[in-house]
């Protein structure tokens, strides 16, 4: 029985051997090339991203901005807050500004449903008087202009509507 033993034990140690020497003769298989991005119709600057299709464009600024640079002269800034996002998007049929806007002051929306209607915009509102401020919507219209801003205490979002 104690030969037996023996002849397993030296079994055991010789596929642990041809195991090691198998191992060392493997080789890695060699490491693919790092991958290079493809260059796409995209400006990837640090705070803003510009996507061109078939159909428009579509620009998404991450930044706070006081306004848009390029937003329609007929729309009153909004000047009541801090613009922390911007999807600009232009197609055939028009071009849009869709902005989040925080740290609004108490009456914000009726402040800018005031503006808007100093420019000759025609606006409709539903705007509830609420602890931490106001919250509803404004629409206005003004030719080939539709301007929503829908809030909510201290955020909204605003967004310019200009048809070709």
């Amino acid at each position: 029985m104690s030969r037996h033993l023996s002849s397993k034990s030296i079994g055991g140690l010789n596929l642990i051997v041809l195991a090691g020497i198998l191992g060392a003769c493997n080789q890695k298989p060699p490491e693919p090339p790092a991958l290079k991005p493809a260059p796409a119709a995209a400006d990837t600057s640090e705070n803003s991203v510009t996507i061109e299709s078939g159909r428009g464009s579509f620009e998404i600024i991450d930044a706070a901005k006081p306004w848009p640079d390029d937003a329609p002269a007929d729309v009153p800034r909004y000047s009541f807050g801090t613009i922390r996002k911007i999807i600009r998007t232009e197609t055939p049929e028009g071009s849009s500004w869709d902005m989040a806007i925080d740290r609004l002051p108490e009456h914000a929306l009726r402040d800018y449903e005031v503006a808007l209607k100093a420019k000759g915009f025609e606006t409709t509102s539903m705007i509830v008087a609420e602890q931490e401020g106001d919250r509803g919507s404004v629409t206005g219209i003004k030719g080939p202009f539709t301007v929503v801003l829908i809030g909510s205490g201290g955020s909204m979002s605003l967004s310019i509507i200009q048809k070709q």
